[in-house]
């Protein structure tokens, strides 16, 4: 349940599969003092968050899903146009690979490393403020 410490350094880890771990730069400690809560078991997305196996339901303004090390998006996610079926990763290759239907999202997917994941991040981020922006047009108020 929540984040497990792998049983490999990041050396070794990027040694024998090739592959580039993630380094904290300061989500651990927002973990432990509450401001990022660690949820699993998600049964459910509802309108205004999710809904858990145990039954609780939380409302969330946003919702990450940190997936792990392994690419298992596919075997559960429901939507059939973004990840390839086969292999998990988005049907479109890098540098379209990062944006789906219905605001869903993908970092570092393409397979193009911590650069590629980065370039990934910053499409997400503009895409989010560009909606954000267009969204809230109306509220603002001319001086």
């Amino acid at each position: 349940m929540g984040i497990r410490r792998p049983k490999i350094g990041p050396l070794e880890q990027k040694k024998s599969t090739g592959k580039t771990p993630v380094l904290d730069v300061g989500a651990f400690s927002k973990i432990k003092s509450g401001k990022i809560k660690v949820v699993c078991g998600v049964q459910r997305f509802t309108a205004n968050g999710a809904e858990f196996v145990d039954g609780q339901v939380e409302n969330f303004d946003s919702v990450i899903l940190a997936t792990g090390y392994r690419n298992n998006v596919a075997s559960w996610l429901k939507e059939d146009s973004f990840f390839n079926d086969k292999e998990g990763y988005p049907r479109n290759p890098f540098p379209d690979n990062w944006k789906g239907k219905n605001g869903l999202y993908s970092v570092g997917f393409a397979r193009s490393g911590l650069l590629g994941s980065s370039i990934d991040a910053q499409r997400v981020a503009e895409d989010i403020a560009r909606q954000w922006s267009s969204e809230t047009k109306h509220l603002r108020i001319e001086s």
